[in-house]
């Protein structure tokens, strides 16, 4: 029993259309291993930039540390001079 050329047509658009529909999944399929990439690579810069900002917050803060030490001692002297 042979095809109708009709059921050809239709088994080859059909054929088309899987084949148009792989690419499509293929060409998803990179954009999502892409994304994947750039998100893995976006991460890891924000992972070291608020590092940075742990490491400039503890050195602000050694550094307040430090200029409260000064400005009490100065205001100790300050009491004792105008005290005395």
């Amino acid at each position: 029993m042979s095809k109708s050329n009709s059921e050809k047509e239709t088994l080859e658009n059909l054929e088309t259309l899987i084949t148009q529909i792989n690419e499509l999944l293929n060409e998803i399929k990179n954009e999502q291993i892409n994304l994947k990439k750039d998100v893995a690579k976006n991460h890891k810069v924000n992972m070291h930039k608020f590092s940075k900002l742990i490491e400039y917050t503890k050195i602000a803060d050694m550094t307040n540390t430090v200029f409260e030490k000064r400005i009490s001692s100065i205001e100790k002297l300050l009491y004792e001079v105008f005290k005395g």
